[in-house]
């Protein structure tokens, strides 16, 4: 059992903003508090304000993607009893109507973890809009709030009416919410904005109340690391391309294969001559190649060690736009094409649209290193790539509607599909084992 300060915080009305987030995470990093950020989700297509207050990207939890055994693992691991576990999203009842369920729930998150729960509520939407219900919280959050008499107002109302105290509560502060509102998808707010959202917080801030509320938990069961132990003589060693074009990995990911014995060694698919020596597998993660085209392309160096490397049968896996550096040729929006590795016989377009994460399943009806057949992952689709076959490819999803989803072609395997290993467990071990190639279906993508 483990004991562990936590929270979750979340908007309760559709459309409603990450202004007092981004504003509660910064005021408790300058309170030395020593927040863990959390998102609800392990979609990609979150602006993330951990990195920039905190010096480290924010985790995630995810309630579709995850057992709540992996949730249990994922908190523990990153969270010590001297910090503050911040679980940040949208409640069910932010959910727009007629927006379908989505994949990962606030509220379920907030059950399985015995969560507090500090709703966020926009009292400028609440007065020209109302609510449905009373929401199920123990503690509110005002937003977008005119002035201290309003403040008042709202505080005196809503603690008569919902018997739940109010915390704090953060003004309108238009010049600040056009900054936030103008940060994309997928991008990160500024430290200066954090920290100016902060101290706009911080002297309405209860804060005596707030960490009463987040140590007022009960301790948390959870498993031991058995489960992690690899055997093996040799130490397993991981190469990840990671510099400012490829810098999107689940952290979480990264922690477990560190965890289980991987030697985890980075290089620059733009600057690095080779990829590291003795690499087991080779792993791409999301990013933005379309950003540094020519930069790649030029590195024929490293081109030439990755094609040497899946020759001698070496493994390689790429997920989201990392898949695109294994395909023949990148198309950007404007038209243009870019020559790239060409270990898949397959062209990478870049739709130049606002990317969506979109909840997958898929299960693999052809055996590969990575999985044997009839096993399921979850994770999240890349919008913003689309893969076309120009040549003999194999489709390792069962689903023919999601037979570009998962392609490759002897041991390189490329997804659409970003797996979060904390979320999908059962994977990690296949990264250590020898692969010996299993018969399975295999299909040509029509």
């Amino acid at each position: 059992m483990r004991y562990l300060p936590r929270l979750a915080v979340g908007t309760i009305q559709p459309g409603a903003g990450d202004g007092v987030v981004w504003a509660l995470l910064a005021a408790l990093h300058l309170l030395d508090d020593a927040p863990v950020f959390f998102h609800d989700s392990c979609s990609f297509a979150v602006r993330d304000p951990s990195p920039v207050v905190l010096g480290r990207p924010g985790r995630h939890l995810d309630s579709w993607a995850m057992t709540r055994s992996d949730a249990l693992c994922a908190i523990a691991r990153a969270t010590t009893e001297r910090e503050t576990a911040l679980v940040a999203g949208a409640f069910d009842s932010a959910r727009a109507a007629g927006a379908g369920t989505p994949a990962s729930s606030l509220d379920k998150l907030a059950a399985w973890l015995d969560l507090p729960r500090v709703a966020v509520v926009d009292v400028a939407q609440l007065a020209s809009r109302g609510i449905a219900g009373i929401p199920q919280c123990d503690a509110l959050l005002l937003d977008r709030v005119a002035d201290a008499r309003a403040a008042a107002y709202w505080q005196t109302t809503l603690e008569a009416l919902w018997k739940t105290p109010v915390l704090g509560w953060l003004e309108e502060a238009a010049t600040l919410r056009a900054a936030c509102a103008a940060i994309a998808p997928g991008e990160q707010p500024s430290r200066d904005l954090c920290l100016a959202l902060a101290q706009r917080l911080l002297p309405t801030l209860r804060i005596e109340r707030l960490r009463a509320l987040a140590r007022r938990v009960p301790p948390l069961p959870v498993e031991n690391d058995a489960w992690l132990t690899v055997s093996g003589n040799r130490r397993f060693r991981l190469a990840v391309a990671y510099d400012n074009v490829y810098a999107g990995y689940y952290p979480e990911t990264l922690d477990l294969l560190e965890a289980a014995g991987a030697d985890i060694c980075d290089f620059s698919p733009q600057r690095s001559e080779a990829i590291p020596d003795e690499a087991d597998i080779v792993y791409f993660g999301c990013g933005h190649p379309e950003t540094q085209p020519e930069a790649l392309a030029r590195n024929h160096c490293l081109m030439q060690s990755l094609r040497s490397f899946a020759a001698r049968g070496g493994r390689i896996y790429a997920e989201g736009s990392g898949a695109a550096y294994l395909c023949r040729e990148m198309v950007l929006p404007d038209g243009r094409a870019v020559p790239m590795t060409g270990l898949l016989p397959a062209t990478a377009r870049c739709t130049g649209q606002p990317w969506t994460a979109e909840p997958a399943e898929i299960v693999f009806g052809a055996s590969s290193w990575l999985a044997p057949a009839h096993l399921a992952l979850r994770g999240y689709r890349h919008s913003g790539w689309q893969l076309e076959p120009r040549g003999p490819l194999i489709s390792y999803a069962l689903d023919a509607r999601q037979r570009l989803d998962l392609i490759g072609r002897g041991n390189v395997i490329a997804s659409r599909v970003l797996v979060n290993l904390a979320a999908n467990r059962h994977l990690l071990r296949q990264f250590f084992q020898p692969y010996v190639p299993v018969a399975g279906a295999v299909r040509r993508p029509g």
